[in-house]
């Protein structure tokens, strides 16, 4: 079951290297609007690239959703500690994200380190896009 997840990735990069291939033989262009990726296809392999990504994202979003533990957990009456009963320290989750809102990043986190770290995410993002925009502009 753990591989058949990877099968969404696997289909996407597919698509992405057939989109690759389609554009150095001229059956595709790749434009670039404002920060947007744009493919403009002409020939079957181009056609077969775009249909690959789009179908690679669906499987993507819905094997790996649907490993995901349930949104709510179910009720459990609350225990009463007692002199026998280990104390157990519940671990805390961590979590945070990036959301860009066109070319600004939009960082949160659930504590100030995990926001600190989502924000150097946030920035390494935003200057990779910067260089490969000035990259492209300039080829």
């Amino acid at each position: 079951m753990r591989l058949l997840r990877f099968l969404g990735p696997a289909i996407l990069l597919l698509g992405l290297l057939s989109l690759a291939v389609a554009v150095s033989r001229g059956e595709a262009s790749l434009y670039l609007i404002v920060i947007i990726p744009a493919v403009v296809g002409t020939g079957p392999l181009a056609f077969l690239g775009i249909l690959l990504v789009f179908f690679g994202f669906f499987l993507t979003f819905f094997l790996w959703s649907a490993g995901a533990p349930p949104l709510a957990a179910p009720m459990e009456p609350p225990a009463i500690p007692g002199p026998e009963a280990p104390s157990q320290v519940p671990l805390r989750r961590r979590w945070g994200g990036v959301v860009f809102l066109g070319p600004f990043p939009v960082v949160f986190g659930s504590d100030p380190q995990m926001t600190r770290t989502m924000l150097v995410l946030g920035a390494v993002l935003f200057l990779a896009l910067l260089a490969l925009t000035i990259a492209l502009l300039l080829a």
